[in-house]
């Protein structure tokens, strides 16, 4: 019993420690964030045995868990106790990819987020690291069709998020801008460009997920409307088709940071 316990103990924390390594392993180059996501896949998606699907992960926590209670009460306590944290580490590790998923299916399989589809903020200062295969271009694709969809992502943005428009506050466009660059660095966002044209101003910052190191553009475009400011902001992945919200989840969150920081 003993054995049973620690093997079904040890391939439950070996599925756990294989969600925990995906992010960091592809963020100091073991391997691609591609394979990252797969090693996610393989651990977590059920495998079909018969008419049943039974997720690794999950399988193992549960056996896990049961063999571990009753080592505990029959007498091998240690082993007991490792099969159950080995368990509860599993589950909790597991319900990772199952909000990936959930994610996935609450929001349209976009990457790009814009307040104007007509003149989008452009990626200027961010455009050289997107050179290359496997990189989102900087160009904004509003006419492109989503995969397997017959909408565009321009459509998908405004069914999705309508909320998503621009902004006019009630403060001067040097004062805006220097609230944004508050804001920005409170987002932990790291600023990489600032420009002022006869426009106005352009502040352009990247985001970096802590997990995978995924980078996002944000550009923050101001533009003066008399004694107020215009404010027009897009936020768009560098790599990877869907971004399960996060663009959008971050541009909401500017406006609402924006919102309490000007007068109204």
């Amino acid at each position: 019993m003993r054995i049973l316990t620690t093997l079904f103990a040890l391939a439950a924390l070996a599925c756990a420690v294989a969600i925990a390594a995906a992010g960091p392993g592809s963020q100091i180059g073991w391997w691609s964030w591609g394979d990252g996501l797969t090693l996610i896949r393989k651990v977590s998606a059920p495998v079909e045995l018969g008419p049943v699907g039974f997720s690794p992960i999950f399988t193992a926590a549960v056996l896990a868990a049961l063999t571990g209670v009753v080592s505990f009460f029959m007498g091998a306590r240690g082993t007991g106790a490792f099969a159950v944290l080995a368990a509860v580490a599993a589950g909790a590790l597991g319900m990772v990819p199952v909000q990936m998923k959930a994610d996935v299916e609450a929001n349209p399989f976009i990457h790009d987020i814009t307040t104007d589809f007509d003149n989008p903020p452009p990626i200027i200062a961010g455009a050289p690291a997107r050179a290359g295969e496997g990189f989102n271009p900087p160009d904004y694709l509003g006419d492109e069709l989503v995969l397997d969809t017959g909408k565009s992502v321009e459509e998908w943005q405004k069914e999705a998020f309508p909320d998503i428009e621009p902004q006019t506050v009630n403060a001067g466009l040097d004062e805006t801008a220097e609230i944004a660059r508050v804001i920005l660095k409170d987002m932990n966002m790291t600023m990489i460009d600032e420009t002022l044209t006869d426009e106005g101003w352009l502040l352009e910052a990247t985001y970096k997920s802590p997990w995978f190191g995924f980078i996002d553009d944000f550009v923050v475009r101001l533009t003066p409307e008399g004694s107020m400011t215009r404010v027009d902001v897009r936020s768009k992945s560098r790599v990877g088709l869907s971004d399960l919200g996060a663009n959008a989840k971050r541009v909401r969150e500017f406006f609402e940071k924006l919102e309490a920081a000007t007068p109204s």
